[in-house]
């Protein structure tokens, strides 16, 4: 017996001895528990957050338009992205890859933040406005999970192990916590030097972003004097201007410019065009060109045609400039306004100038096509197996922080405030100004000026108007035919917003599987 003890005890030994020498620390790398410690670790670590935000581009992007009215679909024909048909026409569950991928992706962004919040120590300048960067940035992200799906689990730090499984927040107390941190970060990030002085920072965060966002999240709440206050301090540091040529707001011209109160950088890189660039509008959002024939020049000749305008935007647009209205000619084109272009002839090796032809009907169009978002042939990156585009994405422009002003300053009973902020929007539109302002007013500039910019679904939600707006949301589904007409090709007998449903997103399916403590949104 003693000697099967002895025995074992040296085989426990022996593999003692054996795990501790196989137990080598590794080369190369960090460890989390080390890191966060220097600037330059810190810069590291808000660069991952940045980059992480700027990844959630596509989702969000589509998301948030295809709820509205602004936009069909579209793209090559019925069930050519099955998953962007169902958000736009209200026929989408909680088991939505297109809602579960934005709603993962936002938590993305306050988990990469809250690991800087909670392991940076401020004690540099550097080190400082990083913590104000990510601060920010949750906010940001936090705003978004609670005007769209309301009492969010509330992930406020890097989470143990033992507190996955987190409940529905209190929207109120998410709320107050979103403007604690806006207003932390507006005392400790630097401003934007001066009109044209956002090239110096770059794609990063600044005191006047910070209190943008807060103004956005406190006109969320209805606190409008609050967020007069917030926005009028951007506007009146004098750092920011609207684009005095509305046809290159959204263009890689004005990257870093003077409206642009953030965005996300894309690089003109040619070895590295997907993960630098994006296909959202030189392809997804470009015409759908293997269905037309002379593309007008200038316009990048492929395109899938997803994200066509609407009749009823088109129709918003002449009531209130006419059918030669300047923002509208920078933002939506007709058939007949297309023009043409440049087609090439192989037998002859000569090109010849040839009006737009529809030669196979364009699904999801009423006969409106995209200007806004139209791409440039010098700003698509070719590759050896498609395109990407190298402007920036805008997350939020001036013209946005003007028209929220308005509505802030009207509704705490500043008028003349909010006349003021309108006709600046209205006089780079090339419009009469207004001698009085009305909250309908601002809501039809508001539709126009920031149409397909992510804007509309949650402004409808707040103003109340989304069940009378979106009630015939995806009810029809319209082709536009070679001869110009337009006809019906799909009719949905689900469809539309609902009441007691649509005002808030359903929490992801897969979400509610592993998170028990999660009470599912209305309706769901």
């Amino acid at each position: 017996m003693k000697k099967i003890i002895i025995s074992l005890t040296i085989c426990i030994m022996t593999f003692v001895s054996c795990a501790e020498k196989l137990n080598i620390e590794q080369q190369g790398v960090i460890s989390e528990e080390s890191f966060y410690q220097t600037d330059e670790q810190a810069v590291e670590a808000i660069t991952a957050v940045y980059n992480t935000w700027r990844g959630q581009y596509f989702n969000w992007f589509y998301l948030k338009n295809m709820l509205a009215d602004d936009s069909f679909t579209g793209g090559g024909g019925r069930g050519d992205n099955s998953n962007f048909e169902m958000i736009n026409e209200y026929r989408f569950s909680s088991a939505s890859t297109v809602i579960s991928s934005a709603f993962s992706g936002l938590y993305s962004i306050i988990y990469m933040s809250n690991l800087i919040v909670d392991r940076v120590v401020p004690d540099t300048d550097i080190k400082a406005r990083v913590v104000g960067e990510a601060m920010a940035a949750r906010a940001w992200a936090m705003t978004e999970l609670i005007s769209l799906w309301g009492p969010v689990p509330f992930a406020d730090h890097v989470l143990g192990a033992d507190e996955y499984q987190l409940p529905n927040g209190d929207v109120s107390e998410m709320w107050a916590w979103v403007e604690e941190n806006l207003t932390h970060a507006a005392n400790f990030l630097p401003s934007k030097p001066g009109v044209e002085g956002q090239s110096e920072i770059g794609a990063r965060l600044t005191k006047e972003a910070a209190l943008a966002f807060l103004g956005k999240a406190q006109i969320f709440q209805g606190k409008y004097a609050e967020a007069a206050a917030s926005l009028k301090t951007v506007i009146n540091s004098g750092n920011y201007a609207l684009v005095n040529d509305f046809s290159q707001v959204l263009r890689s011209s004005t990257d870093f410019g003077s409206e642009n109160i953030f965005e996300s950088n894309s690089l003109n890189d040619n070895d590295n065009a997907w993960s630098q660039g994006t296909m959202l509008f030189g392809l997804m959002a470009n015409w759908r060109s293997d269905h037309l024939t002379g593309m007008p020049e200038g316009i990048w000749n492929t395109g899938w045609g997803f994200y066509n305008p609407t009749k009823t935007l088109y129709d918003a647009f002449i009531d209130m400039e006419g059918p030669q209205g300047y923002r509208l000619l920078n933002t939506i084109k007709t058939k007949d306004q297309m023009g043409g272009g440049w087609a090439f002839d192989w037998n002859t090796y000569t090109y010849t100038y040839v009006p737009i032809t529809i030669i196979s009907p364009l699904y999801g169009n009423e006969g409106y096509l995209q200007w806004k978002h139209r791409m440039p042939s010098d700003e698509v990156i070719t590759t050896s197996w498609g395109y990407s585009t190298h402007t920036n994405f805008r997350w939020m422009r001036y013209a946005e922080v003007l028209l929220l002003a308005s509505e802030a300053s009207l509704q705490s009973g500043d008028a003349a405030s909010a006349l003021i902020y309108i006709n600046e929007v209205r006089s780079r539109a090339r419009l009469n100004p207004l001698s009085n302002v009305t909250l309908d007013d601002i809501k039809k500039e508001k539709r126009l000026e920031l149409c397909f910019e992510g804007c509309r679904y949650q402004d409808l939600v707040r103003w109340g108007d989304a069940a009378t707006v979106l009630a015939n949301q995806g009810k029809e589904i319209p082709a536009l035919s070679a001869d110009g007409s337009v006809s019906i090709v799909v009719t949905n007998t689900q469809y539309g917003f609902k009441t007691g449903k649509h005002e808030l997103l359903p929490f992801p399916e897969h979400e509610m599987n592993v998170n028990k403590n999660l009470k599912q949104n209305p309706g769901w």
